[in-house]
């Protein structure tokens, strides 16, 4: 697990890259600014995440990083993201994915569909759905309810649930994680789509990513959440050893 300080020298660099170019438009996304804005501080971050208002302004960045000293570079087919690696910390630089699922929805609400709007309307929770400037601290909220969901202490989706979770099965398992780890609740309609699309669990997902959902689910004293859920798998010791060996290799 990277040390604060490990997230502070990225950080420090990100600045750097950002002034020198010229780049007035990236963007930290996703746990950074939800840790800032829970007042968690760095030792509550554990990656970082880079989005850009124009398309493949990230990948640039990343590419300007690697010549900084990261490593490990990966751009995966799909999205076009790019992973990245320095001083043992992860990074992903958004790539130029479609997000046709999502623009309908940017449409509907009155919302720009920007490269940056894309990116944090296809996230998961509200909670993540914050975004900070680079080179500033200045929280933005796109959505209009990160920052109340968290002052609310509630775990709600970006997009109606029935729509997003059927779709992304792993957010039943990260709903739990983050309401039992930041002591938050589960909004009612999430809870219903996470009720309704629990067996996606099973069929969406290989049984080795289910396996390290179970490893994590393990640190946390949400039996009775399972139970209800009918996750009780989840709860296998011997299924969660085999989740905790797959995280650990």
């Amino acid at each position: 697990m990277p040390t604060p300080d490990q997230i502070d020298q990225i950080v420090s660099v990100l600045e750097e890259i950002v002034a020198r170019y010229g780049i007035d438009d990236a963007y930290l996304v996703g746990g950074f600014p939800r840790a800032i804005a829970m007042r968690r501080g760095s030792d509550d971050i554990h990656d970082i995440d880079v989005a850009t208002g124009t398309p493949e302004k990230a990948v640039l960045i990343s590419g300007l990083l690697l010549s900084a000293g990261a490593t490990k570079y990966q751009r995966r087919n799909r999205t076009g993201t790019v992973t990245l690696e320095m001083n043992g910390v992860e990074m992903d630089f958004q790539g130029p994915a479609s997000h046709d699922d999502t623009r309908p929805w940017l449409h509907m609400y009155g919302v720009e569909p920007t490269p940056l709007a894309m990116n944090i309307f296809d996230r998961d929770f509200t909670i993540n759905s914050l975004a900070i400037p680079i080179g500033s601290w200045k929280i933005i909220d796109l959505t209009s309810r990160g920052m109340s969901d968290i002052e609310d202490n509630r775990i709600s989706s970006i997009l109606p649930a029935d729509f997003s979770v059927p779709k992304n099965p792993l957010m039943i398992t990260r709903a739990i994680k983050f309401a039992y780890k930041y002591d938050f609740k589960i909004d009612g309609d999430l809870w219903d789509a996470m009720k309704e699309n629990s067996d996606k669990l099973f069929t969406d997902l290989t049984p080795e990513r289910l396996a390290i959902e179970a490893f994590v689910l393990s640190k946390y004293d949400c039996g009775d959440m399972l139970e209800e859920l009918g996750l009780e798998k989840l709860r296998d010791p011997q299924f969660v050893d085999t989740g905790k060996g797959i995280a650990s290799a």
